[in-house]
């Protein structure tokens, strides 16, 4: 009986999806009036929402047989949060300090603090003292929290991100209060009553997500009584004014828009977001209803973007850490718990699974040493492989430590899991307004398109594809043109997704759809200043996404328009079932005759740490790592010849190298069909 309710849904996924991609794009900002208690009235103001009330809108009686819940438990975070905990005390500073012993200069020869390292920490072991009985942590949780927070008020904090502190702090704070002496308590109320937002943090105008992370810390310390009396009604308007200003930045989605819209700062500041409002510590904020809004509609989106394989969907700065995954578990355990007590065991089975499938997938990660690997790469941490500039080991271990605690503290256990909609549903969301994104899902695969990728991070075209069962995936990143994550060997940034390549001159470079990206104004000029002129580039003028999915597939075209040097128009179409997925890529209408043409294929030959299994014979390639096994077959040119060529390209989860064989006749196109498969997941030793 599952699986027929499941071919149902998946039918009127299809549908719904082919009735969302015809309709005109509305406008880019949330709707405005939407009753958060009612899944219809929240389903009719989202843009994949005829989808959605298909799959959620009954109850069912249960998943199909073949479902397999993850058998977490809300311990398991904790059980995650102590091998952190347990790492970093030994990095400890007599005064209470997270030290990275990675960042080491001739000032600090045992490391320095980075950023939130050490707040996180405080709030990571202070759940420990209170749910695992771990009395040993309650001194270094108070000595980590007492110098954190006179950090934040004496305006001293590592790197100058104070804004972080405030909601990890609070919630430490709730834990150890009554656990220290009555003297100590009442220097932390004072010191927490002499916060003033607008002196104590960086972003408070209102301009991006580090400022919602401050704004939650602050309406709860609200609740809380820890603002002084005098700041009362100024804290108040603060939290208003910024809420109001931030409205700019909420869309059609309920997905949050960062500079350059990386999905990681989507999930960002929603989380905070959630937290504050799970908690009531807004109740009686003048925005608390946009807000509200603005987070039911997220949630869904949320829903629909997470892979099989429990990852949070990448695209753009911050992809791949760990604590994307992180972001998940406390959104879904929210709205697990808000959907339960709403009486809709579907919906909040899914949240469920979304926040438990996110720890499996972090729990995949951890080190033989108890942290993790901070992004998804085996490779030691003092190589900074597919690092930011900005990553360092303790703080992007300990901050998805932290949100693990409030995951486990907002965590309803009587709700059972219920599957993703990308693990056994059919649909097409189509996020390329705003986000320049494509995500579909049938059979159990799950695809992600980035319609007109940040160059600095990943290439336009196919990003991933994953597939329920399998633990990880070797097709789950691209190479980015401009690539400014960190790499252990080579220089080379080169565009690869799958596709078509071509030659505008014989001897001249391969050009793929990959190299178009964003496009990018000039910074604005400064005051007296003369305007620089735009820089020479690829970009993608246009991507027009046109579903075409039927009972059992999930079928879309993407036509793009791309402007630069060696530019052609290109269209993909993919396909995806149970069998796999086919994708067909040609030139468009109006392209002109190239000098020569190949196809082009990212294998991960290397994690980062270990080679991989990677065989090429005739027109079929196979990748086997770590975790699952790739099988891709290039149909069209028949009798074509793969080959690996070209430089290794780091990405954020290894090596790629292209897997190419000519192509005689470029109007014709290229057609290929890629599976995965299971593949032990061995831990790391």
């Amino acid at each position: 009986m599952g699986s027929n309710i499941f071919r149902n849904i998946a039918i009127a996924l299809c549908a719904a999806a082919s009735v969302v991609a015809a309709q005109s794009k509305p406008e880019t900002r949330a709707a405005a009036t939407i009753n958060v208690n009612d899944f219809e009235d929240i389903a009719s103001h989202h843009p994949a929402g005829d989808a959605l009330r298909t799959l959620f809108a009954k109850q069912m009686p249960g998943p199909p047989g073949d479902f397999a819940a993850t058998e977490l438990t809300k311990k398991d975070y904790l059980r995650l949060v102590a091998g952190n905990v347990d790492f970093w005390k030994q990095h400890q500073t007599a005064d209470g300090a997270i030290i990275d012993f990675y960042e080491k200069d001739a000032k600090h020869p045992e490391g320095t603090e980075k950023q939130y390292s050490t707040p996180a920490f405080a709030l990571a072991a202070a759940e420990l003292v209170k749910e695992a009985d771990r009395n040993d942590l309650l001194e270094p949780a108070v000595r980590a929290f007492g110098f954190a927070l006179t950090a934040l008020v004496n305006k001293t904090t590592a790197n100058q991100h104070a804004d972080f502190y405030i909601p990890m702090l609070i919630h430490a704070h709730r834990i150890l209060q009554s656990r220290v002496p009555e003297a100590t308590a009442k220097k932390w109320d004072e010191q927490f009553k002499a916060l003033v937002p607008e002196q104590n943090y960086r972003d408070v105008g209102g301009g991006g997500n580090w400022n919602l992370v401050n704004v939650s810390g602050e309406a709860m310390r609200r609740k809380d009584h820890l603002v002084a009396t005098t700041q009362m009604a100024p804290q108040q308007a603060y939290l208003n004014r910024m809420l109001t200003r931030q409205q700019k930045h909420f869309t059609k989605y309920g997905m949050y828009e960062d500079a350059n819209v990386p999905l990681a700062y989507d999930a960002f500041p929603r989380l905070w977001m959630e937290d504050m409002m799970a908690d009531g510590a807004y109740a009686d904020g003048s925005e608390h209803a946009k807000v509200e809004q603005f987070l039911a509609l997220g949630s869904f989106s949320s829903l629909l973007l997470m892979s099989p394989q429990g990852e949070w969907a990448s695209g753009g700065r911050s992809a791949h850490h760990q604590w994307n995954e992180a972001e998940c578990a406390v959104i879904g355990e929210i709205n697990a718990a808000r959907w339960k007590a709403r009486g809709n065991e579907t919906i909040a089975g899914a949240f469920k699974r979304m926040a438990r499938m996110g720890l499996k997938s972090m729990l995949r990660w951890q080190r033989p040493s108890g942290e993790m690997w901070i992004v998804k790469n085996f490779a030691e941490p003092s190589k900074r492989f597919g690092f930011e500039g900005y990553s360092f080991n303790s703080q992007y271990n300990l901050l998805p430590m932290a949100m693990l605690c409030i995951a486990y503290e907002r965590a309803d256990e009587s709700v059972e899991e219920r599957p993703l909609p990308s693990e056994y549903g059919t649909y097409v969301f189509d996020l390329s307004d705003v986000f320049t994104k494509v995500c579909a899902a049938s059979g159990g695969y799950y695809v992600l398109i980035d319609t007109a990728a940040d160059p600095h991070y990943n290439g336009t075209g196919l990003q991933r594809i994953h597939r329920r069962g399998v633990e990880l995936s070797p097709l789950t990143d691209s190479g980015a043109p401009e690539r400014v994550i960190g790499a252990v060997e080579g220089g080379a940034k080169v565009g690869l997704t799958p596709g078509l390549q071509w030659r505008t001159e014989k001897n001249g470079p391969w050009i793929s759809l990959a190299d178009f990206g964003r496009f990018e104004p000039p910074p604005k000029a400064k005051p007296g200043e003369k305007q620089q002129e735009a820089r020479q580039q690829k970009s993608v003028k246009k991507a027009e996404v046109k579903v075409e999915s039927d009972d059992d597939r999930a079928a879309f075209t993407i036509t793009y328009q791309l402007d630069g040097s060696g530019a052609e128009p290109i269209v993909s179409h993919y396909v995806v079932s149970a069998d796999g997925v086919e994708t067909s890529q040609k030139f468009g209408e109006g392209a002109k005759p190239v000098a020569s043409a190949r196809f082009a294929f990212p294998a991960l030959v290397n994690d980062a740490a270990n080679d991989c299994q990677v065989v090429t014979e005739g027109s079929k390639l196979r990748v086997r790592r770590n975790g699952g096994g790739l099988a891709m077959e290039l149909i069209q040119p028949k009798g074509a010849k793969l080959l690996l060529t070209g430089p290794r390209i780091a990405t954020h989860n290894g090596y790629l190298q292209a897997a190419c064989a000519d192509v005689q006749d470029p109007g014709a196109g290229v057609v290929w069909r890629a599976r995965l498969t299971p593949a032990p997941l061995t831990p790391a030793k």
